[in-house]
């Protein structure tokens, strides 16, 4: 159940039905334990051990170490130390762990400098920018992580972006959506362009003549003008209703942790209050993300804001209040558990809609 279970997860399915059965089942059974050397031995190397787990972290933390084995080398290291149930086997366990770790680190600075190199290109080159779909490629851009750095850039840009690892001759690609806009039919349109191709509405992969990538291009957008709507192309973010800070306590902490595990078609309520001020910070954690604490009517939260740090200037001019989009998360820390508010966006009180 624990292995269906991080399967499921790391796989981003629809967590309904049977899958969320699966999943909260698991988690349940990995934040338990008895764990086998191999499960233990990538606990320890993820920094769970004794933890409770979520989907988070199996999302983020335990499912990267597994994939980037396939990723960057062979899958044969992640599926060695998933198999380990010897406790004799413990040395080999814990440097199999360590693997999986260096592989992930791997991934990620690989990553990093794709997303860099291709994010230039967008910003700069207006063939690649200005367009509904991103269609942006390098050679020998590793193959591993393409589709990592496409979803990446509908992140940032909140556009269709294929990303393409050219190799001599020919052009690798991976694709990633925004909801309205079907991946698998704008393909199927330049469908005569590619040596093979597949996938579903939100991702999908190619292989094309890397000399036919301007024409696949100019068709996949021509054919992104006729489908989409510019509204379609703004970011939107549903909020479930309206939280005071004074109404958050650990009782509506546990009826929400009841709803989960969170995940697709499953996410975590998102909720806004009016009003906000700060009180600490924002402190830039990572040179990426944010950190502070919010007040409001006489309650205080600790929050953080994931890969917000380039808005940290807007946060110290409106520190006497914001109006704030957020989910809860529970923190353990020194044994101690805290809630603390992810932030999902924030805005200032003159902007609204």
């Amino acid at each position: 159940m624990k292995i269906a279970a991080i399967g499921t997860l790391a796989d981003v399915v629809p967590l309904v039905g049977e899958n969320r059965v699966i999943a909260r089942l698991g988690l349940a059974s990995l934040s338990k334990g008895p764990h086998t050397i191999g499960l233990r031995s990538l606990l320890d190397a993820s920094g769970l051990s004794g933890k409770t787990i979520d989907s988070y972290q199996v999302a983020f933390m335990l499912a990267p170490r597994v994939n980037a084995a396939g990723r960057m080398s062979t899958p044969d290291i992640a599926t060695r130390l998933l198999l380990a149930t010897d406790e004799g086997m413990g040395e080999e366990a814990r440097g199999l762990a360590q693997q999986l770790n260096d592989e992930n680190l791997r991934r990620q600075q690989e990553e990093a400098e794709l997303v860099l190199q291709a994010r230039k290109a967008i910003e700069t080159d207006p063939a690649v920018g200005a367009h509904n779909v991103l269609v942006v490629g390098g050679d020998g851009w590793h193959r591993g992580v393409i589709g990592i750095a496409a979803s990446k850039l509908v992140d940032a840009f909140h556009k269709p972006a294929i990303v393409l690892s050219v190799d001599g001759d020919l052009a690798h690609g991976s694709c990633r959506s925004i909801p309205d806009f079907d991946m698998l039919a704008a393909l199927e349109h330049c469908s005569d362009v590619f040596l093979k191709f597949g996938g579903h509405k939100q991702a999908a992969g190619l292989t094309m003549e890397a000399a036919r990538v301007p024409e696949f291009r100019a068709r996949v957008n021509a054919y992104a003008d006729e489908m989409l709507e510019p509204d379609q192309l703004r970011p939107r973010l549903r909020i479930d209703g309206p939280l005071g800070l004074r109404s958050i306590t650990h009782d509506l902490m546990r009826d929400l942790d009841a709803m989960g595990p969170f995940g697709m078609a499953n996410p975590r309520p998102v909720f806004h209050a009016s009003g906000v001020e700060i009180v600490d910070g924002p402190r830039t954690l990572k040179e990426r993300h944010l950190k502070m604490t919010f007040s409001q009517d006489g309650r205080r939260f600790r929050a953080i804001a994931w890969r917000a740090a380039e808005r940290a200037d807007f946060l110290t001019r409106n520190r006497a209040g914001v109006n704030l989009a957020f989910s809860l998360e529970k923190n353990e820390f020194q044994g101690e558990t805290y809630l603390e508010l992810n932030v999902a966006d924030f805005k200032s009180l003159s902007d609204v809609e």
